[in-house]
């Protein structure tokens, strides 16, 4: 994997748990791509799993917006 190319791919976690997420982040890491955390993860998760995708070399796009698709505010909400 050429990881300067990865550099403009960003790869949505969009899973409802930790363990998930750091199943998808490991299977990347060393790519160059950005991980996109949304609403939902972030709910169940919190800061500290931004924290473990930052220590683990990733650059992350934090997509907090809750004007989207109903079914993501819903479940979003679920985690609050």
């Amino acid at each position: 994997m050429d990881a300067a190319l990865n550099k403009k791919i960003i790869v949505a976690l969009d899973v409802p748990g930790r363990a998930e997420a750091l199943t998808l982040a490991k299977a990347l890491q060393g790519s160059g791509c950005w991980l996109k955390v949304g609403m939902e993860l972030y709910a169940y998760t919190g800061p500290v799993m931004i924290q473990e995708l930052k220590e683990m070399g990733f650059p992350i796009f934090l997509d907090l917006k809750l004007h989207d698709i109903p079914t993501t505010v819903e479940r979003a909400m679920r985690g609050f």
